[in-house]
């Protein structure tokens, strides 16, 4: 686990996201095209704070492990990057404009999940349950282990 240091907050906010082309189409047949949004989408994430983890374009959808600082609202992250990517996809294939239904590429919705690793819900809620018992002292421990904080980006 890596935990990150920002001036005022410590940090580690990873998320599964998906979204779809709009109303589903196939719009990324090829290889190239996938790659390209691929590139647009790690360059505007590191250009607003965001890291993409891993990520993967189909034709019609798209996912995303990313990690987004706790300043950005998860909403307003995935706005920029859809804002931003289909800008740039409509730049970079100027044929991509005839495929979506009315010039737009992505869908307004979105799936999000938060994602830990390693420390599961039920052992941040027991945590907190039951913080001022020294017995559970060593479980702060457990969720911020030594070590495990990168310095500041």
């Amino acid at each position: 686990m890596v935990i990150f240091r920002s001036s005022h907050a410590v940090y580690d906010c990873r998320y599964h996201l998906v979204w779809s082309t709009k109303y589903r189409k196939k719009i990324f047949e090829h290889e190239h095209e996938r790659e390209e949004c691929k590139k647009l989408l790690k360059r505007a994430a590191e250009e607003y704070g965001m890291k993409i983890l891993t990520i993967e374009v189909d034709e019609d959808h798209l996912h995303l492990y990313i990690e987004v600082p706790p300043q950005m609202s998860i909403g307003n992250g995935v706005g920029i990057l859809k804002s931003i990517s289909a800008r740039k996809v409509f730049q970079r294939f100027p044929y991509f404009k005839k495929k979506p239904w009315a010039g737009h590429l992505w869908e307004s919705s979105y799936f999000v999940r938060s994602v830990g690793e390693g420390v599961t819900a039920e052992m941040v809620k027991l945590y907190i349950e039951n913080h001022g018992d020294q017995v559970l002292w060593p479980a702060q421990g457990k969720l911020f282990p030594k070590g495990t904080m990168k310095p500041k980006r």
